[in-house]
């Protein structure tokens, strides 16, 4: 064969396997377009699974890494596109589902006041200005970008995400293993199923903060020169103090984390070539940190989430103690078996895929501080999964975007080494169609890599309201009843509340009714919000329970869908049963109420005097 033939040979296969790659990732793209399309616009029919395999064709640029190294420029489209789902999404094109709306609350607050004051939110916005630094951060651009305030707020923390968290992992990824290995951990992480997953939340800025941190652990195990731990030193600081105060559950993990690190690094097997106690002394550092803010600051939030993990664990452990007849929350009302199954393979095969390298280095001792915290990431993951039975089966599927930082690139360590056919040759238990054809490892582990992908996006819940069965597992609150009489009764409320003699001074006109309501009023429209909705919808009447909770200038959200669809009250559950029109339709006829606001969805009624019994 002539050299400039073998030469041209020689190109046209990477050439191939890129274009192919590309193609692929473009006609994901055009379907990616077509199910959204169909989904805004409420065509009937649309499945789910269609939908996962728009984004496993659109990662196709990454499955180049399970034979060579992919080029960088083709991984950026994958990766953008993904974690802009939240915006793609989004309904009605401004923030929606009850915890950006309320992030997005306390954020409107900063740049109305210009200040941080904590614990003065209303509602959930509430517990969410104690840790107000990726808020302040959003405040910022918003009053710099000629955006509105609540579309601004929809895609700037998915952008910030976008430019971080691939990053991190890639970087982890390839200073334990190398590029390919790196690749193919940030495909992994595209599949994290974590409930809020590249939701603008507190979490998805505490989840930058925890990716530095761990890279600055790993920079410092691995920095020669002083001057260079120094540095990691000083970013881990940085970085760890940020975590403080952005994120209740992040600084609760990475304080476990650490821990557990500090204990595991004692031993010689897993100790980096540095001393064990700087290690220790950074953990005393973020723990003594921890509990200064939690002292100066978050006090009045702590011992509820203490009381809400020891009422769990203590139902998991001594399930007769629960009180007869309270229900615990599914998993999911949107997910079929299949797709709870589908989960749940996803999860455990990304553990054992760790698992799996995880051992193997700490056989050979190669690399025990990546090892260590490997080991740490799978005892979390292992120690939350219970969780999943009791009232706070969010947790494993939020913990996944911390231990995914360490947990992608050792699982995407073992899908490389078996993509390999020379793996299997040695191995004469394993199917021989892997041992004699080349191209079968490679399908094989792109198979199982695009399955974890399309697995882990089941969980976000940024599609979920396109999917839910009407009206069987709809609820009032779902975000695509945000629309235009929701906004525009959020402006009506936030002017009207504002000028209000009664109220505004005092900040005490609340408003009550379904989380439809609260989200639109109080979450939109800085309307004060409290506990305890249900009763006042209970009965066809109200009764003395009911009008022990309201006073005079208080304010009944009453929305046409409670009748067709079950209501959702705040904190306070599921209703099991759309409302009768008795139950709604009591505040009409009520000589105590006033009708104030009226559209096709809403009507507000004001409290004018109290019933006496």
């Amino acid at each position: 064969m002539r050299s400039d033939e073998l030469l041209a040979k020689r190109v046209w296969r990477p050439a191939t396997l890129d274009i192919a790659a590309l193609v692929t990732c473009l006609l994901g793209f055009i379907g990616l377009i077509y199910v959204v399309y169909r989904l805004k616009t409420g065509a009937v029919g649309t499945q789910r699974a269609f939908l996962l395999i728009t984004l496993a064709m659109i990662c196709a640029p990454f499955y180049v890494a399970f034979v060579r190294t992919p080029k960088i420029p083709f991984l950026l489209a994958p990766i953008i596109a993904i974690f802009l789902l939240y915006p793609i999404a989004a309904p009605h094109g401004v923030v929606y589902s009850t915890d950006p709306i309320f992030n997005f609350s306390f954020t409107q607050d900063l740049i109305d006041t210009g200040f941080w004051d904590p614990g003065t939110g209303l509602a959930f916005a509430r517990t969410y200005s104690f840790y107000p630094v990726g808020n302040v951060f959003v405040g910022y651009v918003i009053l710099n970008a000629p955006l509105p305030a609540d579309i601004g707020y929809l895609w700037i923390e998915p952008i910030l995400r976008v430019l971080a968290i691939p990053a991190i992992v890639y970087s982890i990824g390839r200073r334990l293993f190398g590029p390919r290995t790196a690749a193919v951990a940030v495909l992994l992480y595209l599949g994290t199923p974590s409930i809020l997953f590249n939701e603008p939340v507190q979490q998805g800025f505490g989840t930058i903060f925890f990716g530095l941190s761990l890279l600055s652990l790993l920079l410092l195990s691995q920095a020669v020169e002083v001057r260079a731990q120094h540095r990691a030193q000083v970013m881990f600081v940085v970085v760890g103090t940020a975590i403080v105060m952005t994120h209740h559950l992040t600084s609760y993990v990475f304080a476990f984390w650490l821990g557990a690190l500090s204990l595991l690094i004692l031993r010689r097997r897993y100790r980096p070539d540095l001393p064990a106690l700087r290690v220790g002394i950074l953990f005393v550092y973020f723990v003594l940190l921890l509990l200064v803010y939690i002292d100066v600051f978050t006090y009045p939030i702590f011992f509820g989430h203490e009381q809400t993990l020891v009422s769990a664990v203590t139902n998991l452990i001594a399930p007769e103690e629960t009180i007869p007849g309270t229900p615990r929350p599914p998993l999911g009302r949107t997910f079929t078996t299949f797709e709870i199954t589908w989960l749940a393979a996803s999860l455990i095969t990304m553990f054992l895929l760790a698992l799996f390298t995880v051992r193997r280095y700490r056989v050979t001792r190669h690399h025990p501080f990546a090892v260590a915290n490997g080991i740490v990431a799978l005892s979390l993951i292992f120690v939350t999964l219970p969780l999943i039975a009791t009232a706070l089966n969010y947790v494993p599927l939020r913990v996944n975007e911390y231990t995914n930082f360490v947990v992608t690139p050792f699982a995407a360590a073992t899908l490389i080494r078996w993509g390999r056919s020379d793996f299997w040759k040695s191995s004469r238990r394993m199917l021989r169609v892997l041992r004699e054809k080349k191209l079968a490892p490679p399908a094989v582990v792109i198979a199982i890599s695009a399955a974890i992908v399309m697995g882990g996006n089941l969980a976000p819940i940024t599609f979920r309201m396109f999917f839910e069965p009407y009206p069987q597992y709809q609820a009032t609150d779902s975000p695509l009843f945000l629309g235009v009489d929701s906004l525009r009764a959020a402006d009506w409320a936030a002017d009207h509340f504002s000028t209000d003699p009664n109220c505004a001074p005092l900040n005490t006109c609340r408003i009550w009714g379904d989380q439809l309501a609260v989200d639109v009023f109080s979450g939109f429209g800085d309307m004060p919000a409290d506990f305890g909705s249900a009763r006042l919808f209970a009965n066809a009447t109200l009764d003395a329970n009911a009008w022990n909770i309201l006073h005079i200038g208080d304010y009944v959200a009453v929305d046409s869908l409670m009748t067709l669809l079950r209501p959702n009250f705040l904190h306070e559950g599921l209703w099991p049963t759309p409302l009768t029109a008795a139950q709604i339709g009591k505040f009409a006829t009520d000589p105590n109420f006033a009708l104030v606001y009226q559209d096709e969805t809403f009507s507000v009624y004001r409290v004018m005097s109290i019933q006496q019994f």
